[in-house]
């Protein structure tokens, strides 16, 4: 039997909940203290309509989880993620794990999980999944890694602050290339409270820049414009739509098809191979922190000086 263990089951770890039960004898304890959000995830499961899925179980404490597990999955915001780390490490013997993005909202707490994962030898990835499409794959292939690029990301209200790291690690994995800096100095003067209560959010233009003299433009405008990825290399322009599902060339259409997985589809692949190979498609935790660490640093940074603080932690999940 594998023992999986999946903490939080919100709106997003109950689309984790909806992938997982597709594991053959697979074993699924949930961590979730609200009765509320345990009968959206009970009902979200019912309305799969499998014939047949794993054992599920829920309980509402980390402490109540087997002493070995074998997949585990911290799906909660990023404010309580080490705390978490730390109880479940600490309770359980953990072989393979899942942690979503924004990982932490302060610097330090980024050497204090390496430290806890690295004493604890468990094989840890991150949840910025556009990794595991394969038309982004089949791009990279087609790409020219010896000459700089630039990456461009342009829509209304998408969430820069929360979504940024997504575009980050992305166009890291296109150019085989690591975030030197992340400049704020074009965002708007203001921080404005995000959608999910306790955080913020930003709005302008973010510039990451690569090595290889790689850049990356993120801009987050306050209307409703659709999103807009562009693409610039020595072959020419791509358009990327994964909205209507296709890549343009210098405006003509490529062989490439695009198809968007959604985390109920996912989560179970995630699993599956890291349970059967040890790896994954997704970014190792040390390579995740490479990608977060700068944009940490800068968001905080314009945060303190915008709302008058010395604050050491980002309220961004």
């Amino acid at each position: 039997m594998i023992n999986i263990a999946l903490i939080g089951s919100g709106e997003l770890g109950s689309r984790h909940l909806q992938s997982l039960v597709g594991i053959d004898n697979a074993n699924i304890t949930v961590v979730e203290p609200s009765s509320t959000a345990v009968e959206i995830t009970r009902q979200r499961i019912l309305d799969l309509n499998l014939d047949e899925f794993a054992d599920v179980s829920f309980v509402d404490d980390i402490k109540k989880l087997p002493s070995e597990i074998d997949f585990s999955v911290i799906a909660t915001g990023a404010a309580p993620r080490l705390s978490i780390l730390k109880i479940l490490l600490k309770h359980a013997s953990v072989k393979y794990l899942l942690l979503e993005k924004v990982l932490f909202q302060s610097i330090e707490d980024y050497a204090e999980a390496k430290l806890l994962i690295d004493s604890q030898n468990v094989k840890v990835w991150v949840n910025c999944p556009r990794r595991m499409f394969e038309f982004y794959a089949s791009l990279k292939l087609k790409l020219n890694k010896a000459k700089p690029m630039l990456m461009s990301v342009n829509g209304g209200n998408w969430g820069l602050a929360c979504n940024a790291i997504h575009f980050i690690d992305i166009f890291s994995f296109l150019t085989d290339s690591k975030v030197l800096t992340v400049s704020t100095d074009e965002l708007e003067q203001k921080i404005y409270p995000s959608k999910r209560e306790g955080y913020i959010e930003v709005f302008g233009r973010l510039n990451v820049i690569f090595h290889n003299g790689h850049k990356l433009i993120l801009n987050c405008t306050l209307d409703e414009l659709p999103m807009d990825i562009m693409l610039t290399s020595s072959d020419g322009e791509y358009k990327i739509d994964e909205a209507k599902g296709n890549i343009l060339l210098n405006g003509k259409h490529t062989s490439i098809d695009v198809l968007i997985k959604y985390q109920s589809e996912l989560s179970r692949l995630v699993a599956e191979e890291a349970l059967a190979f040890g790896q994954s498609k997704l970014t190792v935790f040390d390579e995740a922190c490479e990608q977060h660490i700068p944009l940490i640093k800068s968001l905080l940074s314009f945060y303190n000086k915008s709302s008058n603080l010395e604050s050491s932690v980002l309220p961004i999940t």
